[in-house]
């Protein structure tokens, strides 16, 4: 009998190291898993950071072209970041109080009139849409990257 005493004594030793041993493996695996996502997250605030944008239009001055049906307005767009902006329809969305425009009513150019795909750092592009707005009234447009960099520019419709 003096032997039973060890023996289940062993028993519970060896189940309590094997209890910390997988206590351990998964805090382990959680931690590692912690660090991958806290690093994805910050590579993809640094991306939104190096991306800014900034609409330059005078608010009680678009320019518009009525000589269209729906008119078109004039957007001027200035990359103000360190990274190239994809200038496309693909790229970029835009809404005019909240309703998106169809990208079929949208153009990208740069300044000269010539189509264009990206935007360089500190280069000005235009964004071109064809939409109805009632002249005098106050509109939001907010131009949204593929990244979620979003701006808003609230306008008087000339």
């Amino acid at each position: 009998m003096a032997a039973g005493g060890p023996a289940s004594e062993l028993i519970m030793f060896i189940v309590a190291i094997l209890v910390a041993g997988s206590v351990a493996g998964a805090l382990a695996y959680v931690t590692n898993d912690i660090a991958h996502g806290i690093n994805d997250r910050g590579a993809m605030l640094a991306d939104r950071l190096r991306t800014d944008f900034a609409i330059i239009n005078d608010p009680n001055h678009i320019p518009v072209d009525t000589g269209t049906s729906p008119p078109t307005y004039t957007f001027y767009i200035k990359n103000v970041g360190k990274e190239i902006i994809p200038f496309t329809s693909d790229a970029v969305q835009v809404f005019i109080d909240g309703n998106l425009v169809p990208a079929s009513q949208l153009s990208f150019e740069d300044t000269g009139g010539n189509t264009i795909t990206s935007l360089q750092p500190y280069q000005v592009g235009v964004i071109k849409v064809q939409y109805d707005l009632t002249s005098g009234h106050t509109y939001t447009i907010t131009v949204v990257l593929e990244n979620g960099v979003k701006r808003s520019l609230v306008f008087t419709a000339p």
